[in-house]
């Protein structure tokens, strides 16, 4: 059971949702509802959301605002951005401080937001299946320097990758790269935004700082 989060102050907007993931997505939805911001902190505080929609414009917040406070209570979950008007800064903000879409009501039709919703959707059990077998960064990988290999998942990264790339560079087999994707992701140095049906991983600028910090001290070492 998949655990989705719409928090929007339009209810026909919630029941357009609600009609097309019951009829063109999936059954296996829980689509919780939330009106406000503050609803929705109050829910995510009580369940275990998998993934958040956040319109724009809510009543009581910005919807990129009350993204920030979602992400930094710690939640891991997918968030995408959903807008009355599309806005190039607005989307750009959206994606440099997580988003994994911005999604613009009224230029997508059923099919399109079908689409995305699926890939939003497997993206989030694909974070949800490896959040509960990923150990301390610490245990990572025992044969192999663990910094060395974030550091090349993040250099291959910088450009845009898809995961099935990112297992072929880091040379590890499907278990081991989730549990380091996951790390990066959690502490916000790799990002995933919808491309396609398998998506993207994008290096964010914490990543790149990272990198670049591990890059001096080799220098240094060497």
């Amino acid at each position: 059971m998949v655990t989705i989060l719409y928090i929007e102050d339009d209810p026909e907007a919630f029941l357009l949702l609600k009609i097309v993931l019951e009829r063109k997505v999936r059954n296996e939805i829980n689509l919780v509802w939330a009106s406000s911001g503050k609803e929705a902190l109050e829910i995510i505080e009580k369940e275990d959301v998998h993934l958040i929609l956040i319109d724009f414009l809510l009543p009581d917040i910005c919807g990129l605002s009350l993204m920030e406070k979602i992400k930094d209570s710690g939640i891991i979950a997918p968030i995408v951005i959903i807008t009355g008007n599309g806005n190039e800064k607005v989307a750009a903000e959206a994606f440099k401080k997580g988003a994994i879409d911005y999604v613009i009501k009224g230029e997508i039709n059923i099919d399109e937001l079908e689409r995305r919703l699926s890939s939003y959707i497997d993206f989030a059990l694909w974070i949800s299946n490896i959040k509960s077998t990923s150990g301390n960064f610490g245990c990572l990988c025992k044969k192999r320097d663990p910094i060395l290999i974030l550091t090349e998942i993040l250099e291959c990264s910088v450009g845009g990758t898809k995961k099935t790339h990112l297992i072929y560079k880091a040379n590890l087999n499907s278990t081991t790269i989730k549990r380091y994707i996951w790390y990066a992701i959690k502490n916000g140095y790799l990002q995933w935004r919808r491309n396609g049906k398998e998506g993207i991983f994008f290096t964010t600028l914490k990543g790149m700082r990272l990198v670049s910090k591990i890059s001096e001290i080799k220098e240094i070492l060497v």
